[in-house]
């Protein structure tokens, strides 16, 4: 006589069952039958025992994309300054990420990031699919956690050797704004206004703004980049002699760009007849600026609908990816420099 349990759901018993029984998520019965190291032995042992208990038989079915339901963790960075907040649509960051993922449903959870963050709190938080860390690095231990349990993630706007990322081309954003102030041979003396000097993303501009005026012969001596501690730090004062000695501010970013235009203004500094000014990113504040800030795009979307396309491909399919991905943005033009000369 078998000693296998009937279930209420009748003959063929399902991993829902056995959640019920071991009082655990279907997703974590899932890992524990397909051998997850997101599981601990123990709770993988009693997932079996309740299996053989009840006459569980796993098939051996490839999941398809249209009806999985994903359970993503959007990770977001923790900024001190309110202002930072204005960095990028977030609405459009999702967008993306959704589209990317389609015909796949997912359940987007989102967090705040830092050194303290940890990826799995409780038992629940086994119930991740993979993690979309937007617009910061995370800390070396999360990300030994994550590669040590096998956990996808992605992030977004870093470019460091060796880890998933998929990131705006910087380069490619500096090469077009150097060639837009310089179009028709128009002669500049340029620096960057920055706050962040640490930070991977100032790295790369910087080095991209150095090449691209080193290729058109401008002088950029190490003097030409101007730190401020930080967004508030931006006043009359020291705008005023960095304008009196520069004529075109390269901002590392439209929050440092609006900052830069707001005190020329009040400087009675002409924009763009005495300085051009030029931010990067698109930021939501750009189109506050008067006048309007020429920037480049960061390609928010695009970014998103990459991660996602990534992301379901290492979940679904099994094909992991370190190999770094870059997305151009677009030049926007504004009235903050030269108009581009008629041919």
């Amino acid at each position: 006589m078998s000693s296998k349990v009937k279930t209420p759901r009748g003959s063929q018993p399902t991993i829902y069952d056995i959640a019920e029984k071991a009082g655990i998520s279907s997703s974590s019965v899932s890992r524990a039958l397909n051998g997850s190291r997101l599981v601990s032995d123990d709770m993988r042992e009693k997932v079996q025992s309740i299996a053989n208990e009840i006459g569980f038989e796993k098939r051996n079915v490839r999941r398809h994309r249209e009806r999985a339901i994903l359970n993503i963790r959007l990770v977001l960075s923790r900024h001190d300054a309110p202002e930072r907040s204005l960095f990028f649509d977030l609405t459009r960051l999702i967008a993306g990420l959704r589209d990317g993922f389609t015909p796949t449903s997912i359940n987007l959870v989102c967090e705040i990031g830092g050194p303290d963050f940890i990826p799995f709190p409780h038992k629940k938080g086994g119930d991740t699919d993979a993690f979309v860390f937007a617009f910061h690095l995370p800390s070396a231990k999360t990300l030994a956690e994550l590669q040590e349990l096998g956990v996808p993630y992605i992030i977004l706007n870093r470019a460091t050797p060796g880890l998933s990322c998929i990131s705006a081309d910087h380069t490619g954003g500096m090469q077009d704004l150097v060639a837009h102030v310089t179009a028709g041979g128009r002669s500049i003396k340029p620096c960057l206004i920055a706050i962040e000097l640490e930070n991977e993303v100032f790295a790369e501009r910087l080095a991209s703004l150095k090449v691209a005026l080193h290729e058109r012969k401008i002088p950029f001596p190490d003097t030409s980049v101007i730190h401020f501690e930080s967004i508030a730090a931006i006043n009359r004062e020291r705008i005023q002699k960095v304008a009196a000695e520069f004529d075109t501010l390269f901002c590392i970013n439209d929050l440092v760009g609006c900052a830069t235009l707001m005190e020329l203004a009040l400087l009675g500094i002409s924009v763009p007849d005495q300085c051009q000014v030029t931010g990067f990113d698109d930021s939501p504040v750009r189109r506050l600026t008067r006048p309007l800030l020429t920037t480049v795009a960061m390609p928010v979307y695009d970014l998103g609908r990459s991660a996602g396309e990534r992301l379901v491909n290492q979940v679904i399919e099994g094909t992991p990816s370190t190999q770094l991905k870059r997305l151009r943005g677009s030049l926007l033009i504004g009235e903050s420099t030269h108009a581009a000369p008629v041919s």
